[in-house]
């Protein structure tokens, strides 16, 4: 089975480029392939990879949910199916489907039942599956994944962060859904740290803090321009720093000789 990663926290954060360079890092350090899904409305995961979407599951719900498919000569399954592999798009090293904007007030019960088992048997063909979610991890609650090995949540370096961290925390052990490790990190931390007061909020709801990640100019510029997160520097410090923290918890069995030590 898919060891899967999800990546929540609110938006503004950096949790989709940090998705983004988790795919390159497992794909190009660890050399195994993954599937991404891009759970987020934003969907700005696909540009971050350097893709271009043409197709979300967003779209796929709508024509159905509103009649506009034509299910002659096959079975609304196998349609449905067919049309989520041919929304996926499909690069050498990982394949990225996109969900897009949130479900409307009309029932897709039918479809997301489809989309899940669709997800469970992509669990089977991938050592690793990668989700972004939206702000408020609607992706994890309706259930359309049923495990999850790792959950990072991504924070900002500040009082509001912290209480967001506290939120998400709080709504992830409500969730009905198998979450084997939970893991709080600060993004775009400055130079001179994080703030004393952060620190003393942190302490007293019982946060802990397993890595922060620095503001990065290349990391920064690279995403102000469009540019892919694939041309970002190796040695990036960003980038070496999230490498040290899949190695020290993704299992030694899926990580395997790589050249991930060297960074």
């Amino acid at each position: 089975m898919a060891f899967n990663i999800a990546v929540a926290g609110k938006g503004g954060t950096g949790k989709s480029t940090l998705s983004a360079l988790i795919i390159r890092y497992i794909t190009e350090e660890i050399g195994k392939p993954v599937s991404a899904v891009d759970a987020d409305p934003n969907a700005s995961l696909g540009a971050l990879l350097g893709l271009h979407i043409q197709s979300t599951i967003a779209d796929i719900r709508e024509d159905i949910v509103e009649k506009k498919v034509d299910f002659s000569g096959m079975s609304k399954d196998r349609y449905i199916e067919y049309a989520i592999e041919e929304s996926i798009v499909e690069k050498e090293k990982f394949d990225l489907l996109t969900m897009g904007r949130p479900e409307g007030p009309k029932c897709y019960c039918y479809v997301n039942n489809l989309l899940r088992k669709y997800l469970d048997k992509v669990g089977t063909t991938y050592p690793f599956v990668v989700t972004d979610n939206e702000a408020g991890m609607e992706h994890l609650s309706r259930r359309t994944t049923n495990n999850v090995d790792l959950l990072m949540i991504v924070s900002e370096p500040t009082i509001v962060g912290a209480l967001t961290l506290q939120r998400i925390l709080a709504l992830a052990d409500s969730l009905p859904i198998t979450i084997k490790q939970k893991f709080c990190v600060l993004n775009r931390v400055p130079k001179n740290g994080i703030h004393e007061n952060l620190q003393q909020k942190l302490d007293s709801v019982g946060i802990e803090i397993s890595a922060i990640f620095p503001f990065n100019q290349e990391v920064y510029d690279t995403a102000a321009c469009g540019a892919s997160v694939f041309e970002i520097s190796r040695e990036n410090e960003l980038y070496q720093k999230l490498g040290k923290f899949l190695q020290k918890h993704l299992p030694a069995s899926m990580i395997g000789k790589s050249t991930a030590g060297c960074l």
